[in-house]
């Protein structure tokens, strides 16, 4: 049976109460924000999975709402409506070790990203544009960041089944050492452009002489609010699990950069060896050792981290990779339909297969709600042959989408495998 899937036909009880006329929508709504949603059921007919139930109050000028839950893309997703309320319902099938985001779209296009054609795939973008998903205003659990810059906090909701690994070290915890953070703008000459970059040193580092390992996070903002790379470092160097290590989190100079600079780019790669590190070097205590140097990033970040693993191995000796898109080629466009063709799939996976082994450790993690032809099967195909070139390689595939409800807690594992103290 698969991980995660719709159920068309399932009504939850309480949900059938309402449609049948033997509860009212108040009493159905005043039950739910007592018991909190979404409903979740054990599956009577596949032990080792639960049934979710998703609700939404549509709004009075809504056709339709679909739930980004984790499984597919717009079309499979609408929600059903309780003729003659506002209750929206979906009923999904998750294993039991799932945890995932979600969120509600009032009147989303109804187009599959597999199957647009360009001008499908420009509404797509102009919808979003425009559009902040809704969280759920009735929600269990909820993980809020900050924004910064005057912008209100984001809350994301999601929801964890009874065996999802446990994620309390991306929590902040009263009880531990912090360490500090340089928030600072670097200009690079090679880019031709300005971004914020943050430094984080951990608790203690102003006393001593001792040269610390480096940590370079892609998406530096998102990294350190959506994943909260540092209080990962906090907890787990509180625990005795990490090494005390330095991070600089790089963000993406505007929106569309990441586009261009995090897909195997050449420039980038340069800024990185050439201006970033020479810096970082000269205001901070920072090995010169490829064995300390780790980088990390989430989807095109994943791709970026696999790429300095084969682009920089004298400087990177140690790649923590998660959902990295190794669909991607040279060519690719995000204007046209990946049906279309005309970019090399699979680029960075043939780079890799021509390539002798190289000095370098990696952790790969693929979620098992991700696309199968386009996230999972590449993944394992890197993994295979990183695997016959004998690489050192930690690989997983958690319980979760392309999704930062999976990633904050993966990346805690990481990071305790990859940065532990010698024995």
């Amino acid at each position: 049976m698969t991980v995660a899937e719709r159920l068309s036909e399932h009504v939850h009880p309480l949900v059938a109460s309402l449609r049948d006329g033997e509860i009212g929508e108040a009493a159905f709504w005043a039950e739910i924000e007592e018991t909190r949603a979404p409903l979740i059921e054990p599956d009577a007919t596949s032990p080792g999975h639960s049934i979710v139930t998703y609700l939404f109050p549509a709004p009075p000028e809504a056709r339709h709402v679909v739930v980004q839950s984790g499984v597919g893309d717009a079309p499979r997703n609408v929600m059903d409506r309780i003729a003659g309320t506002n209750v929206c319902h979906a009923g999904y099938r998750y294993r039991n070790d799932a945890r995932t985001s979600y969120s509600f779209a009032p009147d989303m296009p109804l187009i599959s990203f597999d199957d647009a054609d360009a001008a499908e795939l420009k509404t797509l973008r102009d919808f979003w544009d425009k559009f902040t998903p809704a969280p759920d205003p009735h929600g269990r659990e909820v993980f809020v960041s900050r924004a910064g810059e005057g912008r209100p906090d984001d809350r994301t909701s999601f929801v964890s089944l009874p065996e999802a690994p446990d994620e309390q070290l991306a929590y902040k915890r009263v009880d531990v050492a912090r360490g500090w953070i340089d928030r600072l703008t670097f200009r690079s000459e090679l880019m031709g452009n300005e971004r914020n970059i943050w430094v984080y040193a951990p608790p203690g580092y102003a006393s001593g002489e001792q040269a610390y390992p480096l940590l370079v996070a892609f998406d530096g903002g998102w990294a350190l609010s959506r994943v909260p790379t540092q209080r990962l470092l906090d907890n787990l160097l509180a625990a005795g699990l990490i090494k005390p290590t330095i991070a600089v989190f790089v963000d993406n100079p505007t929106p569309d950069s990441r586009n261009v600079e995090l897909p195997c780019n050449e420039a980038f790669a340069g800024f990185v060896e050439e201006e970033l590190l020479p810096w970082l070097r000269g205001r901070y205590r920072i090995s010169d050792s490829a064995a300390d140097h780790f980088v990390t990033g989430a989807s095109y970040g994943g791709l970026a981290a696999m790429w300095f693993g084969l682009r920089l191995p004298h400087l990177f000796g140690n790649v923590i990779s998660q959902a990295a898109s190794l669909w991607w080629g040279p060519g690719f466009r995000m204007d046209v339909p990946r049906s279309v063709g005309g970019y090399t799939p699979e680029w960075l996976i043939e780079q890799y297969r021509n390539t002798p082994r190289l000095p370098v450790r990696f952790w790969m993690e693929i979620g098992l709600m991700e696309h199968p032809s386009l996230m999972i099967e590449p993944n394992r195909r890197m993994k295979t042959l990183l695997d016959e070139k004998g690489y050192d390689l930690t690989y997983s595939e958690p319980c979760g989408g392309h999704d930062t409800a999976l990633w904050r807690g993966t990346l805690g594992f990481a990071l305790a495998k990859m940065l532990a103290p010698a024995a």
